[in-house]
């Protein structure tokens, strides 16, 4: 029983979760600097909304991935539990479904508490179909060039300046948005993605599944890395005095960068996942101290 409970903590991926929690939290910071007297009820449903909907998505990843057999070849990345049958691929679609249920029943929980406006119910909607959209449907947008746009999006500005929204609109107060913020935090978050997509280009390739880095091949995926790190730790700062602090932080990008070039082997792909996951809790607790300092 215990190892059957430990492999779906497994394929929740846990070390991704960072994704989804910074963002979140990002978008408290940006509420509280603004408003007293946060709902520490919102808040809680904010960051479970935005975990389930990840451990739904990658859920549902795991599925159809295997569906497609994008993870058949894969010898440098994870076993995937769907592929392997650790667990049975129809458990994770059926688990997946219901958990985008329960995300979506919080999310109109969120909207009634906060009072904030039935708009929201179209961002709850999308948020649960694009959880599927992602690797699934007619138009999967990992398999079609799109997952980085998709991350960007839903992991920056939906996410933080939905969650600034409630907080802000629960107090009865005029939502004033940030932009820089979402545009930083959404950038560096993807970098996870390019990494993945970098490592995986030659099998994904095989198989259709069209990434970004497997149309416009290895140095525009070495380039998308960088680029991730220009915009969140150079562009956003400069945009936004409040993040001038995020300019030391560029160097030791660098270092990832050229690690990236660099990697070949299972284990540099994996020191380089968690040195990019690690640089996005780092620019969160750094951008979240800026914003309420």
């Amino acid at each position: 029983m215990n190892s059957k409970i430990g492999l779906w903590l497994l394929a929740a991926r846990p070390k991704t979760l960072v994704a989804s929690i910074i963002p979140v939290s990002l978008g408290i910071c940006l509420a509280f600097k603004q408003v007293d007297n946060l709902s520490i009820a919102i808040i809680a449903m904010c960051l479970i909304f935005s975990i389930l909907v990840q451990i739904a998505t990658n859920f549902a990843n795991d599925y159809f991935d295997s569906l497609t057999g994008a993870d058949d070849s894969r010898e440098l990345a994870p076993k995937r539990f769907s592929d392997s049958e650790l667990i049975k691929g129809i458990h994770l679609r059926n688990a997946s479904y219901i958990i985008l249920v329960l995300a979506f029943v919080i999310g109109v929980l969120i909207m009634e508490f906060s009072g904030a406006s039935r708009f929201l119910l179209l961002i709850g909607i999308c948020s649960v179909i694009c959880a599927l959209a992602y690797t699934g449907g007619p138009f999967p947008f990992a398999y079609n060039g799109l997952g980085d746009i998709f991350v960007v999006v839903f992991f920056g500005f939906v996410a933080v300046c939905t969650t600034h929204y409630v907080l802000v609109t629960s107090r009865a107060e005029i939502w004033n948005p940030n932009w820089i913020v979402p545009l930083g935090v959404g950038f560096v978050i993807n970098n996870l993605l390019v990494v993945n997509n970098y490592r995986d280009r030659e099998t994904d390739k095989m198989v259709g599944k069209k990434t970004i880095v497997v149309v416009l091949g290895r140095k525009f995926g070495i380039f998308l890395y960088f680029l991730g790190y220009l915009i969140s730790c150079v562009i956003c700062p400069l945009a936004d005095n409040q993040l001038m602090i995020l300019l030391t932080f560029f160097p030791l990008s660098l270092c990832l960068v050229y690690k990236l070039n660099k990697a070949r082997e299972k284990k540099d792909f994996d020191f380089l996942l968690t040195t990019t996951a690690v640089s996005v809790l780092f620019y969160g607790v750094v951008v979240g101290w800026a914003t309420i300092a």
